[in-house]
């Protein structure tokens, strides 16, 4: 029984399996820190929903649209089998020969605690024309067409964002849009969007619409005559809040948009490209070319035959919070840092016969924890990189002044301080060049794994005894 004793004391197997279990209990707070980052960027999402609520949420503009009533009759099945026709009211949608919009985004900084939303405010001067309308290309016959009720619809998801009346100009006519537009077949409200964290990690944030609950779509419309007209030309004014971002969708036969904003870091995104754009300290310049040849709809059609939101685009002005992001990514290398801040120590101990207590190591652990703690609670006042290196600056300088109360030797503490510095530094760079990360972390891991198989090479695992010309 003593010989039992006085291996499990001395055998350097035995140290390992311990420190081994002690990493394993150090996974449930890390864990914890995870799920409070997470938390952290949910509530500042609430935060921005919450301004953009009152201000206006992101907008996705389409229009003008002709809408034409006709009789339709459905045929269904009964429980029988019987063939049974309904009569009903269906829609056609015919677009735009040419669709021009040109804006200039005024953007503002809404504070809310410690969160910051962007919100916008833009004229957008819409302009273009129709061909004549030529329902034969759908077939539908001139007797069933309820010319009296056609309408043009302008999809806007959010209306509490306009800020003016919208005047239609239309073939020399002057309109008034009134909210409301009678089918949602075109495009449903999308203005209430949510947001949804892929593994917390805001480069994969999906934006999810909400379908309206009501029986048409958000956004205007206003009666207008189009059986008799060769051709139609249009042009608008719309004076429109809205957060976040400002989308459009193509419904131009051709359709050119230019943006110009005084906001210095804009995303482009949406399922086209920008045909150009300017991006520099007093702003950005944006212009798009949309051709109907490169969208997966038509220029007419009937009823919901077509999504087109699938080709909206537009620009992104969320304010970059990517301190969340990095914090996520470094917390989930912690296991890494707790496990190779431990083989030091052990090492250390090992090599120079020290006896360092399962608690002293416990401790270590917990300090490198807390350092994921400071880095979010900081970044979130000063921003990531002055944040990253506060935290470990604080968290190397106090490990280091552990290691000298254990070690008792200047020399190793700085040597400690060193291999720390390392490491920390190793994982900024991982989180800065994240489209190399997976490379400089793989080989960063294979150079370690080489200095510890160097440095265990000759010690007996058996007992306590390392060879004397180790090293």
């Amino acid at each position: 029984m003593s010989n039992f004793s006085t291996w499990v004391k001395t055998s350097h197997t035995v140290k390992f399996g311990a420190v081994g279990i002690l990493v394993l209990l150090l996974l449930i707070p890390t864990y914890m820190i995870q799920g409070l980052i997470s938390e952290r960027q949910l509530q500042s999402q609430n935060v921005i929903n919450e301004i953009s609520s009152k201000w206006g949420y992101d907008q996705t503009i389409a229009g003008p649209i002709i809408n034409i009533p006709y009789k339709d009759v459905l045929a269904s099945q009964n429980d029988k089998g019987q063939t049974i026709y309904t009569n009903t009211i269906s829609t056609m949608h015919f677009l735009p020969e040419q669709l021009d919009i040109k804006g200039d985004v005024k953007t503002e900084l809404k504070h809310r605690s410690i969160y910051d939303a962007v919100v916008y405010s833009t004229e957008l001067n819409i302009k273009g024309h129709f061909n004549k309308i030529a329902i034969e290309k759908l077939g539908i016959a001139t007797e069933n067409v309820l010319w009296e009720k056609s309408y043009v619809s302008l999809n806007i998801p959010d209306l509490r964002g306009i800020n003016k009346r919208v005047i239609l100009n239309w073939n020399g006519d002057t309109l008034e849009m009134n909210p409301g537009i009678d089918d949602n077949d075109i495009l449903v409200s999308s203005g209430n969007k949510y947001t949804s964290y892929d593994n917390y990690d805001r480069s994969a944030i999906e934006t999810v619409p909400v379908k309206n609950s009501g029986n048409g779509s958000s956004g205007l419309s206003a009666k207008v005559n189009v059986k008799d007209a060769a051709s139609i030309d249009f042009s608008m004014t719309l004076d429109l809040n809205g957060s976040s971002s400002l989308y459009f969708i193509p419904i131009g036969k051709e359709t050119n948009v230019t943006l110009s904003s005084a906001y210095k870091t804009p995303s482009f995104d949406g399922a086209f490209i920008t045909d150009s754009n300017v991006v520099n300290d007093k702003g950005f310049t944006a212009n798009w070319k949309v051709l109907n040849l490169n969208r997966n709809f038509p220029q007419e059609w009937t009823n919901s035959a077509y999504n087109i939101n699938e080709a909206a685009f537009g620009v992104n002005l969320l304010i970059p919070v990517d301190h969340y992001q990095k914090s996520m990514r470094s917390a989930k290398y912690a296991i890494m840092f707790i496990l190779l801040t431990f083989l030091v120590f052990l090492f250390t101990e090992i090599l120079n016969g020290f006896k360092i207590h399962p608690v002293q190591y416990l401790l270590v652990g917990l300090a490198l924890i807390i350092f994921y703690t400071l880095l979010l609670s900081i970044s979130e006042q000063l921003g990531f990189t002055t944040a990253y290196l506060l935290s470990s600056a604080a968290i190397i300088l106090l490990i280091s002044l552990y290691s000298k109360t254990i070690f008792k030797e200047n020399r190793l503490m700085a040597l400690l301080a060193g291999i720390l510095i390392i490491l920390y530094g190793f994982l900024f760079v991982i989180l800065r060049s994240e489209d190399y990360a997976l490379l400089i972390g793989s080989v960063g891991l294979f150079i370690v794994l080489c200095v510890i198989m160097y440095l265990s090479r000759k010690i007996k695992w058996y007992g306590d005894d390392v060879n004397e010309q180790l090293g």
